[in-house]
């Protein structure tokens, strides 16, 4: 017997489209967004795929995320501050043009050490990826052989698939609403299926989009 966590990506943002780091900052699903969500939801429940349990960062983007997808099959949502974004201190909101151009030495010293450098004012990789996955580590100990989601950010994924010895967050995108499933099985962590984005793009499966709707990449 295993637990199952399926970690999901937030919907798109408009600071998505433009480039924007947006850290912790509160910034909302646009449009493309919310129908991103719903059309994952759509996805869920036409497979018929449930959840024993629903975490979600307290971050308006992951948590309307969470929502709109359980708003379609059904559970309750625990809000967990460890599923949050990277605090992005100092550079938070700017584009990374506009870092280098105002704080290219800090930039430089922390892309020499990508994982363990801690951007100015905020956090490192490794305390993303350690506090996120103290979560998931209490949810396999709550909820053993259940169906657990989590809907957080593409950096506190990669950077718990890191921290798990799965993959180096340097190395993959990890785009919106998309699917990455891990397995804990006899006190082992597997990358079931890593980015999954199928559900994104099969019209069948939404019954709210109308054909205008266009899936870009962020």
């Amino acid at each position: 017997m295993a637990t199952r966590i399926t970690l999901i990506r937030h919907g798109e943002t408009d600071w998505n489209v433009s480039g924007r780091w947006q850290g912790q900052a509160p910034v909302p699903l646009n449009s493309n967004g919310l129908q991103q969500a719903r059309v994952t939801a759509a996805y869920l429940n036409a497979k018929r795929i449930a959840f024993d349990v629903v975490y979600a960062s307290d971050l308006s983007r992951a948590f309307v995320t969470a929502s709109l997808i359980v708003s379609e099959i059904g559970g309750e949502i625990i809000k967990d501050r460890r599923l949050r974004e990277i605090d992005l201190g100092d550079w938070q909101g700017l584009t990374e043009i506009e870092v280098r151009d105002w704080d290219g030495d800090n930039l430089a010293r922390v892309r020499a050490d990508t994982i363990h450098a801690q951007r100015p004012g905020g956090e490192s990789w490794k305390q993303v990826g350690e506090r996120a996955l103290s979560l998931l580590r209490e949810a396999v100990a709550a909820y053993p052989n259940h169906e657990v989601m989590m809907t957080s950010h593409g950096g506190t994924i990669r950077s718990v698939l890191y921290e798990l010895g799965l993959l180096d967050p340097k190395a993959a995108h990890i785009e919106n609403c998309s699917r990455t499933i891990l397995v804990h099985s006899d006190g082992q962590w597997t990358l079931e299926a890593f980015n999954l984005t199928d559900h994104l793009v099969v019209p069948a499966y939404d019954s709210h989009r109308s054909e205008q709707d266009n899936f870009g990449k962020t």
